[in-house]
């Protein structure tokens, strides 16, 4: 059973643009608890304790006990937050109530290691997918999959297929879909061309010279 993350707020009943406009001036967020059977309920969170939890990484993936007004602790996962990037601001939080033997889907982050040979030989290495979807039982959703680069070369693709999955973790993600390449730049690919730039004249080249 993985840690679950404590998270407390309290009951909204001020609704519209301007009073969360107000909220967010008082350091609180509003958001939303989707419960199931459909029902939802309006909420004020702590912005400076959301927006910790959120950088602390895998926080899509963390089974989070959530306290209501001092009620009993809920399991919910986060659902989404939407964001002011000019102002570094989280605006809107939606949670999701689960149930701990009842699978669920979620997104998880995908952490490459190492330092992959075709980097060495003068590629780039470009992370195409930050996260992959997964399904599992709320308590097995790893915080993040991890996968060693070391050995991808000049032009190589690692599709979601190469992703190691945990135990009890399903890939929704298409298998096919590419997660991260190495991609050809000029210097890795002036090896064989660079030579003929060293100011050296080619046989034809010396002919034409001596007959000037």
């Amino acid at each position: 059973m993985s840690q679950h993350v404590p998270l407390t707020v309290s009951t909204r009943e001020a609704r519209g643009s301007a009073a969360n406009r107000r909220l967010r001036k008082e350091g609180r967020l509003p958001g939303v608890l989707y419960q199931p059977g459909g029902d939802s309920l309006a909420f004020e969170a702590d912005e400076y304790e959301v927006r910790r939890l959120i950088r602390r990484g895998g926080i899509r993936s963390a089974v989070v006990e959530l306290t209501v007004d001092s009620g009993s602790p809920r399991t919910v996962l986060f659902k989404q937050w939407d964001t002011d990037p000019v102002r570094d601001q989280i605006t809107h939080l939606d949670l999701q109530e689960v149930d701990l033997a009842v699978e669920v889907e979620a997104d998880v982050p995908v952490l490459l290691e190492g330092i992959a040979q075709g980097v060495r030989d003068g590629g780039i290495l470009d992370q195409t997918a930050l996260t992959i979807r997964v399904r599992a039982l709320p308590d097995v959703l790893p915080r993040a999959i991890e996968f060693d680069v070391t050995a991808i070369e000049l032009g190589a693709t690692v599709h979601a297929v190469d992703l190691i999955m945990p135990a009890g973790v399903t890939m929704v993600t298409e298998p096919e879909h590419g997660v991260a390449s190495v991609m050809l730049t000029r210097a890795s690919l002036s090896g064989e061309g660079g030579a003929s730039g060293d100011g050296s004249m080619s046989a034809d080249g010396a002919a034409e010279h001596e007959g000037e």
